[in-house]
């Protein structure tokens, strides 16, 4: 197969605007296919959503265990917050700590019923909020909005790390 190759999109104001959903879920498994290749290519992500390489439908792809496909997803329930350090292929080098859900249930025109992600392993955890994070992408959010007001540096914080730094 001959397959287009596709970058990773680095400018936030591109990845800012919620996607479109999918017609069919043919159309979804074939952006999926150009997700994993992109994907594998990328070496260190777990997870790419279709805006992160300029496709404006709903489809992401996570694969911390297993490829996990998800077509028009949706989270349907969410409960007992955590916070978390993510970082983004769209933004290599970047981590912020964002607050998210240890338990949630996603459902996706691709599964027949909703699928349950929960935090029981540090490998379950991070897919837990590699699904939150790519359904993000899809609506238009990134980590940078879930960043959680408890992981904003303080006044006191940046006065202290700029005596450190001799400034």
């Amino acid at each position: 197969m001959n397959m287009k190759t596709y970058r990773i999109v680095k400018e936030a104001a591109k990845l800012k605007s919620p996607c479109k959903e999918c017609t069919s879920i043919e159309e979804g498994e074939r952006i999926g296919e150009i997700l994993k290749a992109t994907l594998e290519k990328s070496n260190d992500g777990v997870g790419l959503a279709a805006n992160q390489i300029g496709i404006h439908k709903k489809v992401c792809l996570v694969n911390v265990k297993k490829p996990i496909l998800l077509i028009n997803p949706r989270i349907v329930s969410k409960f007992d917050k955590f916070y978390y350090k993510e970082g983004c292929l769209s933004f290599p080098g970047e981590y912020v700590i964002t607050e998210r859900f240890k338990n949630i249930m996603v459902a996706a025109d691709n599964y027949k019923h909703p699928i349950q992600f929960t935090c029981d392993t540090p490998e379950d955890t991070l897919e837990c909020a590699c699904i939150q994070h790519e359904i993000d992408h899809l609506n238009g959010i990134l980590m940078f909005d879930r960043t959680s007001p408890l992981a904003m540096p303080t006044a006191a914080d940046l006065l202290i790390r700029g005596l450190k730094n001799g400034k």
